[in-house]
């Protein structure tokens, strides 16, 4: 039962996906992309009817906003995990409240746990695929808006291996973030049927680092040097050419969480990275309140729609 109340979720959540575009909706010239990991399901107003969320989306003027954490499941003490879906707000309101900043279209990727990924817009959505089963831990989403296929991830954060009951540090994390990042890859932008695709975007809370950022991570730990194992981020920059936030701010380390530590990515292919205007990364009040990661923002001319 517990699995058709989750999958019931995710059908509610995408109807409107299958709706033709509008009329009044033509492509706009550019598109405004926000990734953000809200950090519980925005526990942070969960219990404010998420006012200040709303208020503040709003202010971003985003197109399509892709989400990390996108389940409420917490109590106003943060302790106790509602034993139904039924009893939680997100993910299957997304649409709901995402109308609230002008998004009429939301979809939520695989809902296995309580941390599934999620994606709203302006324009309509064409969920492409849910990846999700037991070589994934929160599940991912692979949807299309305006032509531009956009893969949303979050990789499994812990030292130990997902399943381990021992939950041994250092004992199988980095190993099983690679299985989820090449099985994502391979249901993808590296599955065949997927081959004339030309605008991708993979983004998300990847719980890894990036071997680009080490001279970053060299000083800022040169007291007390760190090792980290970089193997995903290799894997997916032998993918996607381009690294959104590194690229267009290459002197800094653009850090994504409240820390020195960059985890959040906007990886894109060249025709995509061509039609970039602009990209940064968020750190205001609101921000630094809501979440333990910061948001990045990219704009970016909108693709030509190929005729069928």
């Amino acid at each position: 039962m517990r699995r058709v109340a989750r999958f019931l979720v995710c059908l509610l959540v995408a109807v409107a996906a299958l709706q033709p575009l509008q009329a009044q909706e033509t492509a706009p010239k550019t598109l405004r992309f926000m990734d953000f990991n809200v950090a519980d399901g925005m526990w942070f107003d969960q219990f404010n009817n998420y006012d200040r969320f709303v208020a503040w989306m709003s202010a971003q003027h985003i197109d399509i906003f892709a989400i990390c954490e996108a389940a409420t499941h917490w109590d106003k003490e943060k302790k106790n995990v509602p034993k139904s879906d039924e009893a939680r707000y997100l993910p299957a309101k997304w649409g709901e409240l995402a109308a609230r900043w002008g998004h009429k279209y939301a979809a939520v990727g695989a809902y296995q746990d309580n941390y599934p990924v999620a994606l709203t817009s302006r324009y309509p959505i064409e969920v492409v695929q849910r990846i999700g089963g037991s070589k994934v831990s929160h599940g991912a989403l692979h949807a299309k808006v305006m032509c531009v296929n956009i893969v949303i991830i979050h990789l499994w954060p812990q030292q130990y291996r997902k399943g381990d009951p021992t939950r041994t540090k250092g004992t199988g994390g980095d190993e099983y973030r690679m299985e989820e990042i090449n099985y994502i890859l391979e249901q993808t932008i590296l599955n065949p049927k997927y081959a004339q695709e030309e605008h991708w975007i993979m983004t998300g809370d990847f719980n890894t680092r990036s071997p680009i950022d080490k001279p970053f991570y060299d000083v800022i730990y040169r007291k007390k040097p760190q090792t980290f194992n970089y193997d995903v981020q290799t894997r997916v920059r032998e993918v996607y050419p381009h690294d959104v936030m590194y690229e267009k701010h290459p002197n800094a380390l653009q850090s994504s969480t409240r820390g020195k530590a960059r985890i959040d990515y906007i990886y894109c292919t060249n025709k995509l990275y061509s039609a970039i205007k602009e990209a940064y990364t968020i750190r205001d009040d609101f921000v630094r309140t809501a979440s333990d990661h910061c948001p990045l923002v990219m704009e970016f001319k909108t693709p030509k729609i190929k005729k069928r």
